[in-house]
């Protein structure tokens, strides 16, 4: 073992110059593969992230219109849900938690000297979980508030830098219109969103459910609503159980597509993880083909190595060389080639990653740094591995198959 590794090193500083420029496109393709598969999973990450900011399993429903056939608008029947609707829907099996969503949007909002605009949004404890908020300050909605209908209310962190600086704000009051509200919570920093349900979530103020139905809609009818499934594959059969019940309670086909809408964030991740999933694997098999275009070059020159070596491989043989010895000779070459290339390669790759994740810190707007994943690292081995055997392989077998007289004679 210890004489075929001097051997190989042996030739490989032999023949350095042409190893090292043969073994560019190898280390090329590692370089990119490296990369490319990382800056994905980085992108693929950051849009996973945007999207649970709005809430890890949420599913949005607002009332549609039933529309008769033959008679179009002209007798539409407008859908109304009430909080009986809510109370079905949390009987459901399917479904883990239900809240109220309703919003007014562009409402004015003072503090002090301050007046800004902000979007009011009626919430019930539940709206907590199914929304993945946090506290920062003070508290969130609890049952009581909403049953007592109180007048206090729960700031995004955009909204209460809006309002009120960089102050405590707890225990300070705002006035929605002219309704005077008692601040007792504030949330942590979503950050950026790439959607919201309503709106982005450090902009808004929330108040309880009820207290917007009783001094803002003067009823108690539910503007949307909000629920969380047990799981997320679970999410199309809660739907379908959630149109079926207030289809029932309120008369109209399930099937009806335009009396219920829904807004189910676990189809937009599946849509979100398809395409990146498609242009990973794209870019995954650019990066094998640029590696293999590398092996098939070192390939050539470990052939034209062969045919310069036939009197060296003559004399081995003439002295007891086995032809087992002569291809693990060639193969053991070729494979540390490939492999040095590669690795050198994944190297660069993983520096130009990481220096370009130190420029775009999680966490930093519209960022998404490269993310290493085990996929990534797999694929990289595993390439590596076939190059090394692709380059080899052929070289090897010429080389095992030199006639030793034959080598004897182009040696002298």
């Amino acid at each position: 073992m210890m004489d075929l590794f001097r051997n190989t090193l042996r030739s490989l500083r032999a023949h350095s110059l042409r190893y090292s420029l043969t073994s560019l496109g190898i280390l090329w393709g590692a370089l990119m593969l490296t990369l490319l598969s990382s800056s994905m999973a980085g992108i693929t990450q950051h849009f996973k992230t945007e999207l649970e900011k709005i809430g890890p399993k949420v599913v949005k429903i607002w009332p549609g219109t039933v529309i008769r056939q033959r008679v179009g608008m002209r007798d539409a029947r407008q859908i109304e849900i009430d909080d009986e609707d809510l109370a079905r829907l949390e009987t459901l099996e399917s479904i883990e938690r239900v809240a109220p969503d309703s919003v007014l949007w562009s409402q004015i909002v003072r503090a002090g000297r301050r007046t800004k605009l902000f979007a009011i949004n009626g919430v019930t404890a539940d709206t907590q979980r199914i929304r993945a908020f946090e506290v920062a300050h003070g508290r969130f909605i609890t049952p009581t508030d909403v049953e007592r209908v109180a007048l206090v209310a729960f700031l995004g962190d955009q909204a209460a830098r809006r309002l009120f600086g960089h102050t405590h704000v707890i225990g300070k009051t705002i006035q929605i219109e002219s309704i005077a509200f008692r601040v007792v919570g504030v949330s942590v920093a979503k950050g950026d969103q790439l959607v919201g349900v309503s709106g982005s979530d450090d902009h808004v103020v929330m108040i309880p459910s009820t207290t917007l139905q009783r001094y803002f809609f003067h009823d108690d009818k539910v503007q949307q609503l909000v629920f969380s499934p047990l799981t997320r594959e679970g999410s199309f059969a809660a739907v379908r159980h959630a149109r079926q019940l207030i289809a029932l309670h309120h008369d109209f086909d399930p099937d009806v597509e335009t009396a219920v809408n829904v807004a189910n964030l676990y189809e937009a991740l599946k849509d979100i993880y398809l395409m990146m999933g498609a242009i990973q694997l794209f870019q995954l098999f650019a990066g094998i083909i640029t590696l293999f275009v590398g092996a098939v070059g070192v390939m050539n020159i470990m052939l034209v190595v062969v045919g310069e070596r036939r009197g060296e491989i003559g004399l081995r043989k003439a002295v007891g060389a086995t032809t087992r010895a002569i291809f693990v000779q060639f193969m053991a070459e070729s494979i540390a080639v490939s492999v040095l290339a590669g690795v050198v390669g994944a190297g660069l790759g993983i520096a130009a990653a990481q220096t370009l994740a130190h420029f775009a810190p999680p966490g930093a707007p519209g960022s998404s740094p490269p993310v290493f994943d085990p996929l990534t690292m797999i694929a990289v081995v595993a390439s590596l591995t076939l190059v090394a055997i692709v380059s080899g392989v052929a070289p090897a077998i010429r080389a095992a198959q030199v006639p030793p007289a034959e080598a004897l004679r182009s040696a002298g």
